[in-house]
């Protein structure tokens, strides 16, 4: 938990997230007085507890200030999470989630933000959820951003004239855990808690160049073992700069990277490593603290009428 700020309490927020989830305690003036997060995320709920689940998050809270409005976002609106909210369309700014707010049954004043699909050039749908939030708090004053959100699904999110107007999902986080742990490149595999940033900077720039062909150039995680190229303690780092490099090659050329600031958001770690990354590549990008996160919620919530 964050240390609280003094301020009256308007407003509860809660980005709820398939493995963790992390609330806050809003004033009216948008800032956060206090936030706690935890690891119930949907995955770790048992026989559809969200309510308990709710209920015990935000009990400091009602305890102090009396039952407070709430927002929540992300994965906690799919089919799979409490109940399902509908998903806007592009382009989505804040008037769009606020005017397709989910109200859950019930006394409690609970609303659940939409999340946002679409189609890419492909035809392929494409969903977020939870991001959209962070997109719109990321963008600030900037009306014209390119967010990047390095979490498990990579999510790069187009902003224009204050909304979201293109977004494309990336799964490196997945495919990194799914090919280290259950392939034969993980077999020769050492994980011993260090971090080599040569063997990251060579799969960057690998995956990078030849993206095209990453299904052949992942097998030198592996193989470059075999041959004494790479230590076995650093495969994972490798592994993880080969699946960034390719994710980077396809994400700046399907996002125009002269048309605005590009800005990463997310965990300290994952925005260093994508940093990183995007310098090895030749872009720059700035990583940004979403200090405006709760005044993003508020603001919905008063668009919808709930303040």
């Amino acid at each position: 938990m964050t240390a609280s700020k003094n301020g009256a309490a308007a407003l509860i927020a809660v980005d709820w997230g398939t493995t963790n989830r992390r609330g806050y305690l809003i004033g009216r003036d948008g800032v956060i007085l206090d936030a706690r997060a935890d690891s119930l995320g949907l995955a770790n709920i048992e026989d559809g507890g969200f309510q308990a689940a709710f209920d015990a998050l935000v009990a400091p809270w009602t305890a102090a200030h009396g039952v407070l409005p709430a927002l929540l976002s992300g994965m906690v609106g799919a089919s799979t999470g409490w109940r399902e909210a509908p998903y806007c369309g592009l382009p989505t700014g804040l008037d769009d989630l606020a005017g397709n707010l989910e109200r859950l049954p019930g006394e409690q004043p609970i609303w659940i933000v939409p999340g946002v699909s679409t189609h890419d050039e492909t035809g392929m749908p494409d969903v977020i959820r939870g991001e959209e939030v962070q997109a719109i708090a990321a963008a600030g004053s900037d009306d014209d951003a390119l967010i990047v959100l390095p979490g498990t699904h990579r999510k790069w999110v187009r902003m224009a004239a204050g909304r979201i107007t293109g977004f494309t999902t990336f799964m490196t986080g997945d495919l990194h855990a799914a090919i280290l742990n259950h392939t034969i490149v993980g077999k020769l595999s050492i994980g011993d808690g260090s971090s080599d940033p040569d063997a990251f900077t060579q799969g960057v720039s690998a995956g990078y160049a030849h993206h095209g062909d990453l299904t052949h150039i992942l097998f030198g995680a592996r193989s470059r073992v075999l041959f004494g190229e790479l230590s076995p303690e650093n495969v994972s780092d490798y592994l993880s700069g080969l699946l960034i490099g390719a994710e980077l090659a396809s994400a700046l050329k399907t996002h125009d990277m002269d048309a605005a600031p590009l800005k990463l958001i997310g965990s300290d770690a994952h925005a260093a490593l994508y940093h990183r990354a995007l310098e090895i590549c030749g872009a720059k990008a700035d990583i940004v603290n979403v200090d405006t996160l709760g005044g993003t919620y508020e603001d919905i919530a008063l668009r919808a009428g709930i303040l």
